[in-house]
């Protein structure tokens, strides 16, 4: 595939990157008008990511046809999409065969799905090599499906940790937790946010808040997080404050959090209300 965009690609590019997919639609369908080069690619992986499979299909097709591999990935993603996993892994293996190492990533995490987890962890490991992403998708793996393997999965997220994988630092910090380890996930996540990790922040205020002196740590945590855009920190905050007795202020921060369509801030909304 050619590193030189055209007009048109690189104004669906744009388009996409600004979160305008239908712009970004129009622009690739036009570069496909106008033949030019990698149009067909681009406008299948869109509509992939659009759950659109069927209609991607016969272009990625076409682009394989063509002689350029990097169609396999994103066939194999519509075709999973499409619920054809014996086709998938046939694109996914050709793109693997021809140094797309991606392609262990999106087999190993269709293998999970179709629990076939020692597939999965194989296909993870050869991922991981060059994908942190991977250790902690296979750290996950080997914690939620298969028996006693944390004291594996905490070096894989340690491992994804150094090598810069923001998440590495979420999924330990739980593991830690679950394990009774509250300082060590302390440590983790307060590194994490050092780091400037905006998750970390929710998840060391959800730890810090179970402490008897933690509250008002916990609690300039999630304003934080909340001003650097995360909503989830919304409903967290307004239990924090309704556990210190702050009615007031806990109602409508969880008022607005659930006129966004929070689920569980309504649900705690409602628990407020009858407690009023």
């Amino acid at each position: 595939m050619s590193s030189d965009l055209t007009q048109w690609l690189a104004a669906g590019n744009e388009a996409h990157l600004n979160g305008d997919d239908e712009g970004a639609e129009v622009a690739y369908r036009r570069a496909l008008d106008e033949g030019e080069e990698d149009a067909a690619y681009y406008l299948g992986d869109l509509l992939v990511q659009l759950n659109r499979a069927e209609e991607a299909e016969p272009l990625l097709r076409g682009v394989i046809a063509a002689g350029d591999t990097d169609g396999h990935i994103p066939l194999g993603n519509a075709l999973w999409d499409l619920e054809r996993h014996d086709e998938a892994e046939i694109e996914y293996r050709a793109a693997a065969a021809v140094g797309q190492t991606a392609a262990h990533l999106n087999l190993g995490m269709m293998f999970r799905e179709q629990e076939r987890f020692e597939d999965a962890a194989a296909e993870l490991r050869l991922a991981g090599v060059e994908d942190p992403e991977a250790l902690v998708e296979l750290a996950i793996l080997l914690i939620e499906d298969l028996e006693d393997r944390e004291e594996e999965a905490e070096a894989l997220l340690r491992e994804a940790i150094d090598r810069g994988e923001e998440d590495g630092a979420i999924v330990l910090g739980s593991l830690l937790v679950e394990q009774e380890r509250d300082d060590d996930a302390e440590e983790v996540l307060r590194a994490a946010v050092e780091r400037g990790s905006v998750a970390a922040m929710i998840d060391l205020a959800n730890l810090l808040s179970e402490y008897e002196e933690g509250d008002e740590e916990a609690e300039q945590l999630y304003r934080t997080a909340l001003e650097h855009g995360d909503l989830d920190a919304e409903n967290n905050l307004g239990v924090l404050l309704r556990d210190l007795g702050r009615t007031d202020e806990a109602l409508a921060l969880l008022q607005r959090a659930a006129d966004r369509g929070d689920e569980l801030a309504a649900e705690n909304l409602a628990k407020l209300d009858e407690e009023a």
